[in-house]
């Protein structure tokens, strides 16, 4: 079929049933999906591409769900922070409801076989999300994921599922049922695999890089290292998402999040009201912090640095013969401002009004639960 006679979607959608995205976007940045395809078609040796049928594959997929693509209203623009790695559609269930959904997306993860403290910190967290009209964000895995999906639907609210597999089944199997009540109330399932497509140890990986990014925040109840749930964790660092890990037990399935915590890679709360301010934080400079923002991390080039406890910014003037051991941001040349959190530091090291601070804005913060 000529390029220009296939449109986008098709073209998008047989590209995504053969190859990663990051495989393509040299040659997506230079040509049209339709392009890249039919080039792809004339270089293949196996003619296995020749045979494949972009328009009816298509039809028969949609027979299913629909593929939603980057020109789609429904697009989930957050998507665009994978640079390379953009999807290149989305398999979406409950299509109509996917930008309220991700609008305030945050995802609940962790271990498929958790503790019992792990469920009832996933049960709780996700409850607090969503009675705030965030919408509570999972794999519909065993343990803390599907804990998190079935509190947030206890709580009458939409949730958004992240398969690594085609719709037109759940992974696990077993796991149908909670499937389809998600779909019944109100909430989505989006997967970046065609319908027909089995789970794999790959689309497990590729999907909890989709979760962390649909999310605007994440929540870390539980992991073992080198777990999926660890795997959506880390991406969300490298993607500047907001990550809160639960305190670190010291039982074995902790020693992904312990590893976190412990690399100041992840806020360290067991409290859910703190989950609650995390999808509004956004980087601020030190010199525009103001009195009562809620102050996470130090942002540099290699991401945030989150300090062992959150605060609350109170500016004061600055008296350097009071040794009080607390940060110090310069403001202006020969001014410095004090943020007191009751807590002081050790030392007084003052910040440039240039250094970066992830933040929640003190009108942003839906309650003071948290505050020292």
């Amino acid at each position: 079929m000529p390029a220009h006679a296939l449109s986008e979607r098709a073209a998008r959608a047989a590209l995504a049933a053969h190859f990663a995205p990051g495989q393509l976007a040299a040659e997506l940045d230079e040509y049209t999906p339709a392009e890249v395809w039919e080039r792809r078609v004339r270089i293949d040796g196996s003619g296995r591409l020749a045979h494949y049928r972009p328009h009816e594959e298509l039809a028969r997929a949609e027979l299913t769900c629909p593929f939603v693509i980057p020109s789609d209203g429904e697009w989930p623009t957050a998507l665009a922070d994978l640079g390379p790695a953009c999807p290149l559609g989305l398999w979406v269930r409950g299509r109509e409801r996917l930008p309220r959904l991700t609008d305030s997306a945050v995802a609940v993860t962790g271990n498929r076989a958790p503790t019992e403290q792990a469920v009832t910190r996933a049960h709780d967290f996700a409850t607090a999300l969503a009675e705030a009209d965030h919408t509570v964000t999972a794999t519909l895995a065993y343990g803390v994921d599907s804990t998190a999906h079935q509190a947030a639907a206890e709580a009458g609210r939409a949730t958004l599922a992240v398969l690594p597999r085609g719709l037109d089944g759940a992974h696990p199997h077993a796991h149908a049922p909670l499937l389809s009540s998600i779909l019944d109330s109100g909430g989505a399932a989006v997967s970046l695999y065609r319908p027909g497509t089995a789970a794999s140890g790959a689309t497990l990986k590729a999907s909890a890089v989709l979760l962390a990014a649909l999310a605007r925040a994440m929540v870390l109840i539980e992991a073992l290292d080198h777990v999926e749930a660890m795997y959506a964790a880390e991406t969300a660092v490298d993607l500047h998402r907001p990550l809160l890990a639960a305190p670190a037990t010291g039982d074995v399935r902790t020693s992904g999040s312990a590893r976190l915590l412990d690399e100041q890679l992840a806020l360290n709360s067991a409290d859910p009201n703190l989950a609650l301010a995390l999808p509004h934080a956004r980087v601020a400079r030190a010199s525009d912090i103001a009195d009562g923002d809620l102050l996470l991390a130090a942002v540099g080039e290699d991401g945030a640095d989150y300090f062992n406890a959150p605060y609350t910014a109170h500016p004061e003037p600055f008296n350097p013969s009071c040794e009080c051991g607390v940060c110090c941001l310069i403001t202006a040349p020969g001014e410095v401002v004090v943020l007191s959190n009751g807590d002081p530091w050790n030392a007084c090291d003052p910040w440039p009004a240039d250094d970066r601070l992830l933040i929640v804005p003190a009108q942003r913060r839906p309650d003071r639960h948290f505050e020292e």
